[in-house]
């Protein structure tokens, strides 16, 4: 592996990455964002440290997972004449936080100026250990979601230690926004609840919010047919498509409750419903606890995602009604839209819920009474998004949009 060596510009990026990493976004969020830096320039360095957080289970196949996405970047980094350097992060704990912020002191140190970008409560810490010893640093805190509330509402753990984490993530969320010299959020939804919750001046807020990878989604009519005759579909019928996990906050049990209804309503099966998830064997839990018929259930590798995206029709989102969701950018809504469907969707999902209530390709639904008492005549009268409405969709939710607000706190980075 290629050891970091100190250049003219005598400047390093240390990318703090978080833990999407190990999920689906890492293709549109991790691997772009070194793309994007080393592409459009938008700082001169060719030295990148990158932190990778390790899953609690480190098994073979997430051993050979992340080789290959190291491997990934190096060969992004080499193609741009560039480095990159990693340090992996074995749990998030005190002790660890000492250890790898002495490790990236150590092989920092030497540089005159580090652009540190912290993803995430616990990584923008970090950055804040790191600067408090190299005073010449600047620290970007990038906020992804309401990580405290998750905690507290949404852990597995007892509802003790929940409490507790959250206090604690509060207190680091103070810390860091004192430290940090530029704030990000994934929604404008969420910029306004951090001016409201931290007293911060809108202004000083960036929104990047989710965005659909083109080179993965995109329409392709050959795929359409292929996908469809793998999983039977007729001509006629309009797919009903759930991609993504089935976790606590996507709301599940909505989820097949709405399904249920929609195959008690749709006796001449127009809407077959497809559902593409890892959590394959709730979903098949699930189907069966709500005597769903004739569902299919499957997962998909990412070279097969945009044929199973062409094959739906509409794609659905669910979310919880509280500010995790209201603040929340779920790729998945963008990656519909990019491969051509039209959605239904809940007003509580971020700055969709807002922004699509008048598009005739989306149904937004205000809360979980007026989603189960959706009609099929609703969901026959949504539109397949029109060659001019996807030229919007690109200019709204692609790569592009969010090109100009990374360049611009890169150029604040270097002032």
């Amino acid at each position: 592996m290629a050891q970091l060596q100190e250049t003219k510009s005598n400047q390093i990026f240390i990318y703090l990455a978080a833990l999407n990493f190990w999920e689906g976004l890492f293709e549109t969020v991790n691997i772009r964002l070194v793309t994007n830096i080393f592409q459009f320039k938008f700082i001169e360095t060719s030295q990148i440290l990158m932190t990778i957080i390790l899953p609690r289970r480190m098994d073979e196949e997430k051993r050979v997972q992340l080789k290959q996405r190291e491997e990934q970047l190096i060969r992004i980094a080499t193609q741009y004449g560039k480095q990159i350097e990693f340090l992996h992060i074995r749990s998030r704990t005190l002790s660890e936080l000492r250890r790898v912020s002495r490790k990236i002191i150590e092989k920092t140190a030497s540089y005159d100026h580090r652009i540190i970008w912290g993803a995430n409560y616990y990584n923008c810490f970090l950055g804040v250990l790191i600067q408090r010893k190299l005073k010449n640093s600047f620290l970007h805190f990038e906020l992804h979601g309401l990580v405290p509330e998750e905690e507290l509402w949404y852990s597995e753990t007892s509802n003790g230690i929940g409490l507790f984490k959250f206090i604690v993530l509060r207190l680091i969320c103070r810390i860091n926004l004192k430290h940090s010299h530029s704030v990000s959020v994934v929604s404008k939804r969420f910029r306004e609840y951090m001016v409201s919750k931290y007293h911060l001046k809108r202004e000083s807020i960036d929104v990047i919010s989710c965005f659909f990878n083109d080179k993965i989604f995109f329409p392709d009519a050959q795929l359409r047919t292929s996908f469809r005759q793998k999983y039977n579909i007729q001509r006629h019928q309009k797919v009903l498509l759930y991609c993504g996990n089935l976790q606590r906050w996507q709301e599940p049990k909505l989820l097949f409750s709405f399904f249920r209804k929609l195959q008690d309503m749709d006796k001449d099966h127009i809407f077959p419903i497809m559902i593409i998830t890892l959590d394959i064997k709730k979903a098949h839990e699930f189907a069966d606890k709500f005597g769903l018929r004739d569902v299919i259930i499957d997962s998909a590798h990412v070279s097969e995602l945009n044929g199973v995206y062409n094959a739906g029709d509409i794609g659905i989102a669910t979310r919880t009604n509280d500010w995790v969701s209201r603040v929340s950018s779920p790729v998945k809504i963008p990656e519909y839209l990019a491969t051509q469907n039209s959605v239904i969707i809940l007003e509580s999902m971020g700055d969709f819920g807002l922004d699509l209530q008048d598009k005739p390709f989306a149904m937004v639904k205000k809360d979980k009474q007026d989603l189960l008492a959706t009609t099929l005549e609703e969901i026959d009268q949504l539109t397949q998004p029109t060659s001019d409405e996807m030229k919007d969709i690109s200019d709204q939710y692609g790569p592009h949009r969010i090109l100009p607000v990374i360049k611009s706190i890169f150029g604040r980075a270097v002032q």
